[in-house]
Protein backbone atom coordinates (compact mmCIF):
# COMPACT_ATOMS: atom_id res chain seq x y z
CA UNK A 1 0.00 0.00 0.00
CA UNK A 2 2.38 2.37 1.04
CA UNK A 3 4.52 1.26 -2.41
CA UNK A 4 1.27 2.70 -4.37
CA UNK A 5 1.46 6.11 -2.14
CA UNK A 6 5.00 6.43 -2.77
CA UNK A 7 4.54 5.96 -7.17
CA UNK A 8 1.41 8.16 -6.86
CA UNK A 9 3.27 11.05 -5.51
CA UNK A 10 6.14 10.18 -7.98
CA UNK A 11 4.09 10.55 -10.65
CA UNK A 12 1.74 13.54 -9.48
CA UNK A 13 4.88 15.18 -9.44
CA UNK A 14 6.65 14.55 -12.49
CA UNK A 15 3.27 15.69 -14.11
CA UNK A 16 3.37 19.33 -12.16
CA UNK A 17 6.98 19.36 -12.80
CA UNK A 18 6.44 18.79 -16.96
CA UNK A 19 3.46 21.00 -16.93
CA UNK A 20 5.10 23.68 -14.96
CA UNK A 21 8.33 23.49 -17.36
CA UNK A 22 5.84 23.90 -20.64
CA UNK A 23 2.81 25.96 -20.08
CA UNK A 24 3.09 26.91 -23.39
CA UNK A 25 2.03 24.09 -24.79
CA UNK A 26 0.02 23.04 -22.21
CA UNK A 27 -2.35 26.11 -22.90
CA UNK A 28 -2.03 25.42 -26.89
CA UNK A 29 -4.05 22.02 -25.91
CA UNK A 30 -6.22 23.77 -24.15
CA UNK A 31 -6.55 26.74 -26.59
CA UNK A 32 -7.36 23.96 -29.46
CA UNK A 33 -9.86 22.39 -27.34
CA UNK A 34 -11.30 25.77 -26.51
CA UNK A 35 -11.50 26.56 -30.05
CA UNK A 36 -12.77 22.91 -30.86
CA UNK A 37 -15.95 23.28 -28.71
CA UNK A 38 -16.82 27.11 -30.01
CA UNK A 39 -16.56 25.54 -33.67
CA UNK A 40 -18.83 22.54 -32.50
CA UNK A 41 -21.16 25.21 -30.70
CA UNK A 42 -21.38 27.30 -33.91
CA UNK A 43 -22.17 24.97 -36.22
CA UNK A 44 -25.11 23.82 -33.81
CA UNK A 45 -26.44 27.36 -33.18
CA UNK A 46 -26.27 27.89 -37.35
CA UNK A 47 -27.86 24.47 -37.56
CA UNK A 48 -31.01 25.32 -35.40
CA UNK A 49 -31.36 28.75 -37.03
CA UNK A 50 -31.73 26.69 -40.20
CA UNK A 51 -34.22 24.54 -38.66
CA UNK A 52 -36.17 26.99 -37.68
CA UNK A 53 -36.25 28.34 -41.30
CA UNK A 54 -36.46 25.43 -43.00
CA UNK A 55 -39.95 23.94 -41.13
CA UNK A 56 -41.85 26.68 -41.49
CA UNK A 57 -43.27 26.03 -44.84
CA UNK A 58 -43.42 22.41 -43.18
CA UNK A 59 -41.41 20.34 -45.32
CA UNK A 60 -37.51 20.27 -46.24
CA UNK A 61 -36.92 21.11 -49.98
CA UNK A 62 -33.50 20.04 -51.98
CA UNK A 63 -32.27 23.92 -51.58
CA UNK A 64 -32.43 23.71 -47.76
CA UNK A 65 -31.24 20.48 -47.31
CA UNK A 66 -27.67 21.95 -49.38
CA UNK A 67 -27.80 25.32 -47.08
CA UNK A 68 -27.37 22.79 -44.10
CA UNK A 69 -24.75 20.98 -45.73
CA UNK A 70 -22.92 23.87 -46.41
CA UNK A 71 -23.25 25.38 -42.63
CA UNK A 72 -21.80 22.02 -41.80
CA UNK A 73 -19.07 22.42 -44.37
CA UNK A 74 -17.60 25.92 -42.99
CA UNK A 75 -18.10 24.79 -39.62
CA UNK A 76 -15.96 21.99 -40.01
CA UNK A 77 -13.29 24.14 -42.45
CA UNK A 78 -13.26 26.97 -39.83
CA UNK A 79 -12.10 24.38 -37.16
CA UNK A 80 -9.43 22.86 -39.18
CA UNK A 81 -7.93 26.15 -40.49
CA UNK A 82 -7.59 26.94 -36.94
CA UNK A 83 -6.15 23.64 -36.07
CA UNK A 84 -3.93 23.97 -39.20
CA UNK A 85 -2.79 27.72 -37.78
CA UNK A 86 -2.17 26.21 -34.60
CA UNK A 87 0.01 23.44 -35.40
CA UNK A 88 2.58 25.57 -37.98
CA UNK A 89 2.53 28.21 -35.49
CA UNK A 90 3.77 25.64 -32.98
CA UNK A 91 6.28 24.12 -35.45
CA UNK A 92 7.50 28.06 -35.80
CA UNK A 93 7.95 28.54 -32.16
CA UNK A 94 10.38 25.30 -31.53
Amino acid sequence: MKAECIGSTICTAVAGTSTALQPNEVWQYIQMGITIIAGIISIILGLRAWWKDAKKDGKIDKEEIKDGIDIIMGGGKDIKEHLDSSKESKKGEK
